[in-house]
């Protein structure tokens, strides 16, 4: 039996969904918990199962109205507590995809750092076309990561795998900072734990242009501001964080990705 779940939260993305499902090679054995988020078009977990036999579970939670992917991802961390089954939790978005040996790379990786309860990888970035964009290399160790999370999140969310236990001393996603859940999270294991990304390019993120609109993208850079006066100390990187947020803030999502390409290519 898996004791290794990936956490996929679905809304209204039956065809993104699939492509993250065949991604999963099955060379490590892995279940799969789906959490619909209120969706008109939701998921069939005996259609899915047929689909992607190489996944030994695939098991959906069925939301009733739509509440944020907070929301949605929390009620899948507590369906997986319940469970006491799984060692390792690994996230994965509709649409983005997994290198095929990449949770048995993270397993391994965990297995042998057993101080290291979070483990991101280095993440290419594709347009919804499937052309490569940029890949992005996060630094590796617990020192810098420590540090760098002022500036940006040091973490790709899809790409994460950590250990299931942590959630009783860090605690579910906060609801309290719309669009940065992910990064408020990651706050709560640097703080707490060692953290790491392995530098090998093990899931492919898939941009969509529509995915945040401006008044979100503004919501999610608001956020990100309190969750750094939130974990605030003195020194320069926390400073540098604000004012490159502040940066951030005015600038369009166009001009983001472009300068994205430029420093990462």
């Amino acid at each position: 039996m898996p004791d290794i779940v990936v956490l996929i939260p679905h809304f209204n993305s039956l065809a993104g969904l699939n492509r993250s499902l065949a991604s999963i090679s099955g060379v490590e054995p892995v279940d799969v918990l789906i959490v619909d988020d209120g969706s008109s078009e939701k998921p069939d977990e005996q259609d899915l199962r047929m689909r992607h036999p190489l996944i030994p579970g695939i098991f959906c939670i069925q939301l009733e109205h739509n509440q944020g992917i907070e929301h949605a991802l929390n009620k899948g961390l507590a369906h997986i507590r319940s469970l006491h089954r799984h060692k390792y939790i690994a996230r994965l978005d509709c649409g983005d995809t997994c290198h095929p040996d990449r949770f048995r790379i993270q397993r391994e990786f965990l297995d042998a750092h057993p101080d290291i309860y979070l483990a991101g990888t280095w993440t290419e970035f594709r347009d919804m076309e499937g052309r490569e964009l940029f890949t992005v290399r996060y630094p590796v160790d617990a020192k810098t990561l420590r540090k760098k999370i002022y500036l940006n999140n040091m973490f790709n969310h899809p790409s994460v795998m950590f250990r299931a236990e942590a959630i009783e001393k860090i605690g579910y996603y906060p609801t309290t900072f719309k669009y940065a859940e992910d990064y408020a999270f990651f706050f709560g294991f640097v703080r707490h734990f060692e953290t790491a990304n392995i530098p090998q390019v093990l899931t492919c993120y898939e941009v969509n242009p529509e995915g945040i609109s401006l008044s979100k993208r503004r919501k999610q850079i608001e956020s990100r501001i309190r969750i750094i006066l939130r974990n605030w100390q003195w020194g320069v990187y926390p400073v540098w964080g604000i004012i490159r947020s502040g940066l951030l803030y005015v600038m369009s999502y166009a001009m983001i990705t472009k300068l994205k390409e430029t420093l990462y290519r």
